[in-house]
């Protein structure tokens, strides 16, 4: 059974004060700013509804573990509040399953088709899949699986080095809508050879594609402990559970390591301070479509009480603008505040392999709840990196 919304929105705040609920697929839609604009000016800081929460052994008022909604955006709309589409624990099963994959010789055959071609090169808002699908550069597969009424297609795959992405068509007979859709996919993982069971998927709006089916681009990045126990070659089980249907819809299907030519990854990467701050970028990965920055930012004061350390770290964030001045799109992201220190998993789709440098600019989300899209930034400018990709890529 789906929650409402505001049970949905309750398990993100009550997150926020420090307090754990049963573990859920954190499905979700809306970008990260998004979600801020939508949150209540006070869900951050207010733990007067959860006093004597604890998290981890810590208290409410302690430093806490804080996780970021996963985000992708609806593509050429409004965006809305994030809404996590997720239901209780489904145990999966085998079902009917089917699968098949396309040869190398038909794959080109049918990316030279006008109307076929990548359905990623269609994609807003991430530029990295857009590009990678304009470049044919995926895996186009033709697995099936069916559960009951329901039926799952996955029709191209791509691996890029940091994350992985697939386009699905999902049939459910009875959908009249791409928002009926969403509310009735419960869970989607993801099961990678070498590394288990993954939750976190992103997607777009759902494509209506005629009849009872929709399209949805799916991707989830990875950490960087997972992407080593990758090679450039392997498979990946896709399960979605369909509310109403019996067992969830599960294929098998390849992934292979796209080339992007000039890839980065720093580690460490430079630092930054102000009167106030100290930022640290603990590793900068560029890969084929996808930047995964993560950074630690923490107060200079080293008395400062844990309430104002939370009040000053706990709404930041960063954006990155390449040498063209353009803002990279943020495809999800996740922190944690412990002890002190804010700790960040940005990620962007882009593909920088022409780009010259970047700039990472961290800022602090505004409280209020504008309309989305709209929250205000305040930015920390004595506290911008520039990096040089070109020369960092030679080192």
């Amino acid at each position: 059974m789906n929650r409402s919304n505001a049970e949905q929105q309750l398990e993100y705040e009550l997150k926020q004060v420090g307090r754990t609920s049963v573990p859920v697929s954190p499905l979700v839609r809306s970008r990260l700013e998004a979600t801020y604009a939508s949150l209540p000016a006070a869900a951050a800081t207010n733990n007067s509804s959860a006093a004597a929460a604890t998290m981890h052994g810590r208290s409410a008022t302690a430093d806490r573990e804080i996780e970021a909604p996963k985000a992708g955006r609806r593509p050429g709309t409004a965006l809305r509040k994030a809404a996590a589409v997720a239901a209780s624990v489904v145990v999966l099963s085998a079902g009917l399953f089917a699968s098949g994959f396309v040869s190398p010789a038909m794959a080109d055959t049918i990316r030279d088709l006008p109307v076929i071609g990548s359905l990623f090169s269609q994609m807003e808002n991430d530029a990295g899949l857009r590009t990678a699908g304009e470049r044919h550069q995926g895996s186009l597969v033709d697995a099936a699986a069916t559960s009951g009424s329901a039926r799952l297609n996955v029709r191209e795959t791509i691996f890029d080095g940091t994350r992985i992405a697939f386009a699905v068509e999902l049939t459910v007979p009875g959908i009249q809508s791409a928002s009926k859709l969403e509310e009735n996919m419960q869970t989607v993982h993801v099961k990678l050879d070498g590394i288990g069971e993954l939750d976190g998927v992103f997607y777009d709006t759902p494509e209506h594609q005629g009849g009872d089916t929709y399209g949805v681009l799916m991707n989830l990045p990875l950490n960087t402990d997972q992407i080593r126990q990758l090679g450039t070659r392997f498979d990946g089980k896709i399960s979605i559970s369909i509310a109403g249907q019996p067992q969830p819809l599960s294929v098998t299907v390849p992934f292979e390591r796209i080339d992007g030519g000039r890839e980065l990854h720093l580690n460490p990467g430079p630092s930054a301070n102000d009167d106030r701050y100290a930022l640290s970028i603990d590793t900068l990965d560029v890969t084929a479509s996808t930047v995964q920055l993560r950074t630690s930012l923490s107060l200079r004061d080293r008395s400062a009480s844990a309430a104002k350390r939370e009040a000053a770290l706990l709404r930041s964030a960063y954006d990155i603008v390449d040498d063209r001045g353009q803002t990279l799109d943020v495809v999800g992201g996740e922190g944690s505040l412990v002890d002190g220190k804010m700790t960040y998993t940005s990620n962007y789709g882009a593909d920088l392999s022409r780009a010259k440098f970047i700039v990472v600019k961290p800022y602090i989300r505004g409280t209020g709840a504008g309309r989305a899209g709209d929250t205000a930034k305040t930015y920390l400018t004595g506290l911008e990196i520039r990096i040089d990709l070109q020369s960092a890529a030679a080192k």
